[in-house]
Order: structure tokens, then C-alpha cells, then sequence
């Protein structure tokens, strides 16, 4: 059985093949991505599928799963390939001020010089009808609305008049995004903006899924297509066309999955360096640190991989200002449509140095050199680190060094300097501006210990280097090429979704509807287990549900046995794993404790952290003090309680549930599974 995992980044589509069983790479294809063809990006991935089909030991007939990441949301978004959107706002009549002062878009700015028009009309909830629909949507359309946002106060308890608004857009035939299918949780303004976002870029996406479906069916591939959303839920192609911002940095997202998938990992830096940009994240606790999404100004409700994003890859152009080297990128290679010097089949001294513009208003201050025969190429990030050596055989930026220097030796002679000085210029000006970036993340989420992961077919050129700056050890992936491709292909089905919740039961029924979710998508009930953690500032909840079938166990990685979770427990602890005792373990969870000594005499302090891995190497729960208690099937069980400001945890079979201001029943849980009850301070930060 093979799955296959299709990236699309800004340069180039990767498509790998993989067995479902053993997680063997079977075959892997790479296209330029097609931004400018007649059907964008989609001719780019039916492209690449083709490719991937045709190498290797692939057999069409035994594919049961496409997997697609794709930056052509965001790309959307900040390049203005967008339609004006109007937005239908609904509330109750006495907070008809409130609702409009909240819904009111004037414009949204996505990018610099580039603005969403938005129109807006407003109902009363209490008035709402199939007629008055119709007529303020019409009403959006005459105005010049080509893609609609319906966005009611309180739909997240109540949907249905955003459903009903949605049902009557679609017999006009617009597109239509309502708030409610974005997020569980309150905030209506929030919602209406990336619901506005979401409409404009709908007719493109809509376009989109229409010809990748379509190439699957020219392709003979009778499997279902899903999309990796950039929090690393899994949803099908359909959705793409519906709800495409959810798909925001997908590719980082992909990449770090690969990279889970590889590593026992608990806390690292991960490098994506790709041809025009690097992407840089925390891994925290044995998974991606998320963040809601800011489009420019404008907060959003997405949650997405938390990446710092800086204009500098393997592919970045060389920049002069009067003979001196001032800098490299934002523009690449690639955007100018020029081989790297360490790739062309021959360079025919001997070679002059020009000053070139990649793009029409661009400044003539990128460097180039051109050779006897005329051609012009290239000089890069990539072509630094070959000159130097950098890049042993066998990675995937690894080149011809001596086409390399000689590309560097017009430029270092025109400066009257070396080309090795010249080349550790060149890549001293990447490295600060990446340097700043990972040090902000390495701050921020108080990462004393971690160590830096290289992804990206230009990881090798930089990654190392970073490394070596922030003096943490380091690992370029294997295969980091394609990883993201990888990453889509074995991820996984996961879901994550956000609600409101008032009560115990609350969180139950969440959950139960999140496992029914995950089994409509072709999970085995057996399979699926569930981490709740609570949003206290919100009185909400995150449910985060996975579903790994036993076919697919080694594809993403071993289940980890007791040693291994005793030593991931005890680098999120921060303590020796042999101070650390096993509390409890089912087949789906492991709890450690140990005991903590601080002080002497009347200033002595003894605590007990905790710390929950599950079988695939994820901290689900740590606190750095707290009790925990097992209980057998005969046990009475009490109700979970926390203190005024605890958090608690109960493990209930494949349930990892944890809240810190209700109190939950599991009676109704505990007739046949053990539980687990845990309680301490929380220790996430």
C-alpha cells in the first residue's frame, strides 16, 4: 500500500511515494512550481504526480492516499490574486450597534499595496428570512461582491442562521465562507476577518481543487486526496475549496512532521531553508509550537505553525552597492530565471561581473557574471558554500566548487580580495539576518537546551553555520529535500479544533464529536486517541485527536517503549531519568514522577513533577508540581477536581483529558478502562 505526498512550495512542487507499512521512500519527483501557466499551481502538482508515478517501483493500483501541502493560499493572499468580498452581518436587535461596529470591514490590508474591498449590510437576527437572504445578498453582489463572508453573533453556540445565510448563497450560486467554520470560539470581529479572507480567495482555490481532482482521475488514481492544514489537521481536497486560509503554512507545517517523524524529538529549533526563503519554528514538547496567524495587522482565528519567515535561501542573489557587498535576497535565482554557477554543465572563461535586475523594477544591483560564450549565471548562497566546501557529497545542494570559485573570482577581483573572504562575506550577511530570528524564538519559548533541525533543500548551506552561532549541536534530515513531501505523506490522520465549553459534559461531547470526525475520515475507532488541553483565558477548550491504524505504525514512526519515554520525560522535566519512577502506562500513555529537593532546613522545598508521554514521543501534560493516582476498574472513582489556580489530567483509556476550571465526572468513563487522575501547577508556560 503507498501514500503519496505532494508539496507545493514557492519554487518547486515535490511529490514523494511511500509504503504505507514500512515508511520505505518508493520513488520522489521534483517540478518547477507553475505560478503562471493557465491553471497556476495545479499544472505544477499534476506535473509532479505524473513524475512520481513514472519512477521507481511505484504501482498506481496500490495508492491509497494522496497527501497535498500547498502555499497557494497564503501566496493568494499577498500577491492579490483575490476577488472583493461582501459581508452579511447578523445579530440580535438590541446589540445591533455592538454587531455592526464589530463586523464593519472598510478595507483589509494583506500586503503592502495590497487591500481587500469589502461591503457590508446588516440583519437582524429576529428578521431573518429565505427572502431578506436573498435580497441583502443580492443587495453584496449589485455592489460588486464576487465572494461572500456571513458572519452572526453567538453562531458558535447557534450556527443556524449562518447556515441557513450559507444555504441561500449557494442557490446564487457565490461563494460563501460563514464565521462558525472557522472556529469554536467567541470573537466576532476576529471572525469575520478571516472569514472575509477566506471568501476572497475561494473562486482561485475552488479553481484549484477542480484540476487537481481532475488530475487524479487523468492520472488513473482512484484514492482520496487530502489537504495538510498548517496546524497539522488533516481535512479532504473539497475542504480546500471551502475553508483554503486553514491551509496557511501548510508546507512548514509538512516539514516538521517529517522531521517528527524521523527524530525523537522533544525540543528543537527547525531550519527550512528552501530556494528563495527560510522558514524557522519551535518544536516544543515533541510537537510544533502554533500560533494564531496575523495577516499584516489583522489577527485571525487560524492557528498555524508559529514560523519566522526571512527572505534569504539557497538560491538568494548576491547584492552590491558600489563595489561592496551589502547584502543577499530578497530575490533569487530562481526569480530571475538564472542557473546557480555550481550547476551549469560548463563555464568558458573568461567571466565578467554584471549588475543585474531580476525583475522589471528592480534595481540593477544583483550579481552575475557572464562567460566567454555569453551565458549568464547565477551567483548564490549555494555557490558560496560550494566555493568553500562546505557542502559534502551527497547533500542535496552539493555542486561543482570549481565553477563556483571561478563565478566568485570577477566579484572578489573587483573588491581586490580573496574569493574565500568573499564567500564568507556572502554568507556572514545571511547569517545576520537569520541569527536575530532564531534567537527571538530560542527566547521567547525558553529553549536552554535544544538543538537545531535542518530541512529544506538548502539546509546544508546555512543550517550547520546557524548552529554553530546559537552553539547548539545540530542534524540536517535525512532526505530533508523533501521533506515536506514526506511529511504530508506519513502524517498521520490529526484534527484539531478549538470550543467554548461551560461544564464537564461539555468537554466530553467535544471530544466525542472530534473522535466522529476522525472516524468519518477513515479512522478505525481503536485507532483514534485524544489530548484535550484548556484555553483558561478564553474558558475554552483544544482537542487535539489523532488516528494511527497499526498498518501504518512504522510509516510514522515506532511506538516508543519505557526507556525512551523515560528519557523524553526527563528532558521536559529537566531532571536525571533515573530519578524518574513509572506511575502508570496503558497502551497509549505513560505518567513519571519523581521528587524534587530545594533548600535546607526551614527553607527546604520538596516537589513532585509530572510529566504524560504518549506512545509516539509527545509530552501531552507536565507540571512542575502535583500528585497523581491510579486507579484499577474496581477503584470507586471521585470526581476530578483542580484548585483555584491547578490544571488537572485524567487518562482514560486513549483520552489524555485535561481542564483546570470544571470538574469532571469519569464514572461513565472508568466501567472498563483504568484511569489515571493527575493534578499539580501547570508547567507549560
Amino acid at each position: 500500500m503507498i501514500r503519496i505526498g505532494v508539496d507545493v512550495g514557492g519554487t518547486f512542487t515535490k511529490a514523494v511515494a511511500v509504503d504505507q507499512e514500512t515508511g520505505r521512500l518508493l520513488g520522489r519527483a521534483v517540478v518547477p512550481t507553475t505560478h503562471h501557466t493557465e491553471h497556476g499551481v495545479a499544472d505544477g502538482v499534476v506535473a509532479a504526480l505524473r513524475a512520481v508515478l513514472a519512477s521507481g517501483d511505484v504501482d498506481r493500483q496500490a495508492v491509497q492516499l494522496v497527501m497535498l501541502s500547498t502555499t497557494q493560499a497564503v501566496n493568494a493572499l499577498v500577491e492579490g490574486d483575490i476577488v472583493p468580498v461582501g459581508v452579511l452581518a447578523l445579530g440580535p436587535r438590541q446589540e445591533r450597534r455592538q454587531t455592526i461596529e464589530r463586523t464593519r470591514l472598510q478595507q483589509i490590508t494583506l500586503a503592502p499595496g495590497r487591500t481587500l474591498a469589502v461591503h457590508h449590510v446588516y440583519l437582524d437576527s429576529e428578521d431573518v428570512t429565505r427572502e431578506r437572504l436573498r435580497a441583502a445578498l443580492e443587495h453584496l453582489a449589485k455592489r460588486g461582491a464576487r465572494a461572500l463572508a456571513i458572519s452572526a453573533a453567538y453562531a458558535v453556540e447557534d450556527p443556524a442562521v449562518e447556515l441557513l445565510a450559507l444555504d441561500v448563497a449557494q442557490q446564487l450560486g457565490i461563494p460563501a465562507t460563514a464565521g462558525h467554520q472557522l472556529t469554536g470560539l467567541y470573537g466576532l470581529e476576529v471572525r469575520t476577518v478571516t472569514a472575509a479572507m477566506n471568501a476572497s480567495i475561494l473562486p482561485r482555490m475552488r479553481e484549484t481543487t477542480a484540476w487537481v481532482n481532475e488530475a487524479l482521475s487523468d492520472a488513473g488514481i482512484d484514492a482520496p486526496l487530502l489537504v495538510l492544514n498548517g496546524d497539522l489537521s488533516v481535512a479532504p481536497l473539497d475542504q480546500l475549496s471551502a475553508l483554503p486560509a486553514a491551509s496557511i503554512l501548510s508546507g512548514p507545517a509538512a516539514s516538521v512532521a517529517g522531521a517528527l517523524r524521523q527524530y525523537e524529538i522533544v525540543n528543537a529549533l527547525f531550519v527550512e531553508v528552501g530556494g528563495t526563503s527560510t522558514n524557522i519554528g519551535v518544536i516544543r514538547d515533541g510537537r510544533p509550537a502554533l500560533r494564531y496567524v496575523r495577516i499584516m495587522r489583522h489577527p485571525t482565528c487560524l492557528r498555524s505553525v508559529d514560523v519566522h519567515v526571512a527572505g534569504i535561501g539557497g538560491g538568494s542573489l548576491v547584492r552590491l552597492d558600489r563595489g561592496r557587498i551589502v547584502g543577499v535576497g530578497p530575490r533569487s535565482a530562481h526569480i530571475a530565471g538564472l542557473p546557480y554557477a555550481s550547476f551549469v554543465a560548463a563555464l568558458h572563461p573568461p567571466l565578467r561581473l554584471e549588475r543585474i535586475a531580476p525583475t522589471p523594477g528592480d534595481e540593477p544591483c544583483y550579481a552575475a557574471v557572464r562567460d566567454a560564450t555569453g551565458q549568464l549565471v547565477a551567483i548564490t548562497l549555494t555557490d558560496a558554500a560550494n566555493a568553500l566546501g562546505l557542502l559534502p557529497a551527497g547533500d542535496y545542494a552539493h555542486g561543482n566548487a570549481a565553477f563556483a570559485q571561478m563565478a566568485l573570482e570577477p566579484l572578489a577581483a573587483e573588491r581586490g580580495d580573496t574569493v574565500e573572504h568573499v564567500a564568507r562575506q556572502i554568507l556572514h550577511h545571511a547569517l545576520a539576518l537569520l541569527t536575530p530570528l532564531a534567537q527571538e524564538l530560542l527566547r521567547e519559548y525558553g529553549l536552554q537546551r535544544a538543538r537545531v533541525v535542518g530541512l529544506g533543500g538548502g539546509a546544508g548551506v546555512l543550517v550547520p553555520l546557524l548552529a554553530a552561532q546559537l552553539r547548539l549541536p545540530v542534524v540536517v534530515a535525512e532526505h530533508a529535500e523533501v521533506m515536506a513531501s514526506l511529511g504530508a505523506a506519513t502524517t498521520p490522520l490529526n484534527l484539531l479544533t478549538e470550543v467554548q465549553v461551560r461544564t464537564g459534559p461539555d468537554i466530553l461531547r467535544a471530544v466525542e464529536q472530534a473522535e466522529s470526525r476522525l472516524t468519518r475520515l477513515g479512522a478505525a475507532p481503536d485507532s483514534v486517541h485524544v489530548v484535550v488541553e484548556p484555553i483558561p483565558e478564553r474558558e475554552a477548550v483544544r482537542i487535539r485527536a489523532t488516528a494511527v491504524d497499526h498498518g501504518q505504525r512504522s510509516m510514522i514512526g515506532n511506538r516508543i517503549g519505557l526507556e525512551t519515554a523515560q528519557r523524553l520525560a526527563a528532558e521536559a522535566l529537566g531532571v536525571d531519568p533515573a530519578a524518574l519512577s513509572l506511575q502508570f502506562a496503558n497502551a497509549h500513555y505513560f505518567v513519571f514522577t519523581t521528587t524534587v529537593q530545594r533548600g535546607l532546613g526551614p527553607f527546604r522545598r520538596v516537589r513532585h513533577p509530572i510529566a504524560v508521554i504518549d506512545r509516539f514521543g509527545t509530552v501531552c501534560f507536565r507540571a512542575a508540581d502535583g500528585w497523581c493516582r491510579a486507579l484499577r476498574h474496581d477503584d470507586p472513582v471521585p470526581e476530578c477536581r483542580t484548585g483555584q489556580d491547578g490544571c488537572a489530567c485524567a487518562i482514560v483509556g486513549a483520552r489524555c483529558l485535561q481542564f483546570d476550571r470544571w470538574s469532571l465526572d469519569l464514572r461513565p468513563l472508568a466501567a472498563t478502562e483504568p484511569i489515571c487522575l493527575l493534578v499539580g501547577q501547570p508547567a507549560r508556560g
